[in-house]
C-alpha cells in the first residue's frame, strides 16, 4: 500500500470516525501496511470494524480483520491440492503451487464447497445400504445380534422363578453404594431393593453375555472403548424385552389352564303345546 492509497482508506476512515487526515498520517498507513494492498478485502475490513464499534481503527485492526475475511473464504473453498499428472514436482513447486491455490481461494477465485465435493467423493456402498435399511422392519430370517437362546436359558436357570425377567442380576452389581450379589436385587442408598438394575450392572451383564457387532468383542471381552458400545447394549436389553414377553405369555397360558371353567346358564324349554305358568 503506497501513501497514496493510505490516504484514500484514511478518507474511508474519516466517513465514520471524523478523523483529520495529513500527509504524515498517509505515510505512517502506508508504512504500517506496506504488505496490503489497497482492495475490496481492505475496506471490507474498515466497514466491519464500525460496524461493530465504535473504536477508532488503526492499520493492525485492518490487518487483522482482512485475514479473517480472507481465511474464511479458504474454509468455505475447503481447497484440495492435487499434483500434477506425469510431472516430477520439487518442493518449492509445491510450496509455489500451493500458495498460488490458497491465494486463489481467498480472493474468492475458488467457489465455495463442500469437503464431500472436493474431494469428488460419495459414501461408501455399506453405509448407502445402512442408510436405505433405515426405517425398515428386521428381516426375521437375519442374524440378530442377541444373546443366545442357550445362553439365555442356562442363566434363567440360575435365577428365582420370580426374578426370570431381570437377567442382569446373574451378575454382580459393580455399583460402589449398591454391590449386589448375584441373583441378589439392587438396592438404593437407604437399603431398599430396587424393581430394576443399575446401569452399570446392566453394561455388566452386557460384556459378559452379548458379542458386539461394532468392535466384534466376544462375550467376557471388552469393548475397544472405555465403555460398551451402545450397540451391545441394546443388544442385551432387546434380549430382556424378549425374556419378559415370553414370561409375561407364559403366565397369562398357565391363568387360562388354571381357571375352571364357568358352569353354563341352562334354559328351560318348551317343546309341547301349552300355557307357561
Amino acid at each position: 500500500m503506497t501513501p497514496a492509497d493510505a490516504a484514500e482508506l484514511l478518507t474511508l476512515c474519516a466517513a465514520f470516525d471524523r478523523r483529520t487526515i495529513g500527509e504524515a498520517d498517509a505515510r505512517a498507513w502506508g508504512y504500517a501496511l506496506r504488505d496490503i494492498p489497497l482492495d475490496d478485502d481492505t475496506r471490507d475490513a474498515v466497514a466491519d470494524h464500525y460496524g461493530q464499534t465504535e473504536k477508532w481503527i488503526t492499520p493492525a485492526h485492518v490487518r487483522q480483520i482482512r485475514a479473517r475475511i480472507r481465511e474464511a473464504r479458504i474454509g468455505a473453498a475447503h481447497p484440495v491440492y492435487e499434483p500434477p499428472q506425469g510431472d516430477y514436482e520439487t518442493g518449492a513447486d509445491f510450496t509455489e503451487r500451493r500458495r498460488a491455490q490458497l491465494a486463489a481461494a481467498a480472493d474468492g477465485t475458488l467457489p465455495a464447497q463442500s469437503i464431500t465435493q472436493a474431494l469428488d467423493a460419495a459414501p461408501p456402498r455399506e453405509v448407502l445400504a445402512l442408510v436405505a435399511g433405515v426405517g425398515r422392519n428386521v428381516d426375521e430370517n437375519q442374524p440378530r445380534p442377541y444373546v443366545a437362546p442357550e445362553v439365555r436359558a442356562e442363566v434363567r436357570a440360575t435365577l428365582p422363578n420370580n426374578r426370570a425377567a431381570l437377567v442382569e442380576l446373574a451378575v454382580a452389581c459393580p455399583n460402589e453404594q449398591c454391590r449386589a450379589g448375584v441373583r441378589r436385587l439392587c438396592k438404593n442408598s437407604r437399603g431398599s431393593e430396587l424393581r430394576n438394575v443399575h446401569g452399570r450392572r446392566r453394561d455388566a451383564y452386557a460384556v459378559e453375555y452379548a458379542q458386539c457387532t461394532e468392535c466384534s468383542a466376544a462375550p467376557r471381552q471388552q469393548c475397544n472403548a472405555a465403555e460398551p458400545h451402545p450397540v451391545r447394549i441394546r443388544a442385551a436389553l432387546a434380549d430382556r424385552a424378549l425374556v419378559e414377553q415370553s414370561e409375561a405369555e407364559q403366565d397369562r397360558l398357565a391363568r387360562l389352564m388354571s381357571t375352571p371353567p364357568q358352569p353354563r346358564n341352562t334354559r328351560v324349554r318348551h317343546t309341547s303345546g301349552g300355557s307357561r305358568r
